[in-house]
């Protein structure tokens, strides 16, 4: 990759072309150690022609470091910042990012209603195996902190958890029902 100071001056560029280009570059030669400053770009940032793109970028990365690092930007992000692009880029993502629910009932609870918003979307997109605790700690979270105009934005949140803990529950029973069945069967596949 050419210059990494070069590619950021022109990803600050107000000309689009001129974004695109540097994107492009990232996307064919680029590596991890320019994504802090793109994370920056997007937190600092409100031009839909910069943000679309980079968050398109950010998005297809597959590095389990790069969860760390964008979690870690997202928590210490200054007020007033755009911590909205941030978490489109984990609902965006194939990343699975679980592990931080608390996190984004965080966001959801105590930010700006756009924030919010983004901070539900990931919610709902979460896919990986979450502990029954951490579910019911962030409905009660949210059910007794969230307010005002984010009230349906907590209600539709706390629904899909909920619907996420029952689906868990109904799975684990499942499962256990299959291996008491297989146990007390006399198929011969005793353990």
């Amino acid at each position: 990759m050419e210059n990494k100071q070069d590619i950021l001056k022109r990803l600050a560029s107000p000309d689009t072309e001129t974004v695109r280009g540097a994107i492009d570059e990232i996307k064919e030669n680029g590596d991890l150690t320019i994504v802090p400053e793109l994370l920056e770009i997007l937190l600092h940032n409100s031009e839909p022609a910069i943000i679309t793109p980079i968050t398109s970028l950010l998005s297809d990365v597959k590095d389990s470091g790069f969860k760390v690092l964008l979690v870690e930007k997202l928590i210490n992000a200054p007020a007033g910042s755009n911590k909205a692009n941030l978490l489109r880029v984990c609902w965006e993502s194939a990343i699975d990012f679980s592990e931080y629910l608390e996190v984004f009932v965080d966001l959801l609870i105590h930010e700006d209603f756009i924030t919010a918003l983004e901070a539900s979307t990931v919610i709902e997109n979460l896919n990986g195996n979450i502990a029954d605790e951490k579910i019911t700690s962030a409905i009660k979270h949210i059910r007794t902190e969230c307010k005002d105009d984010k009230e349906f934005l907590a209600e539709d949140t706390v629904i899909y958890l909920e619907e996420l803990l029952v689906h868990k529950q109904e799975t684990e029973a499942e499962i256990a029902h299959e291996q008491e069945h297989h146990h007390d069967c006399d198929c011969g596949h005793h353990d």
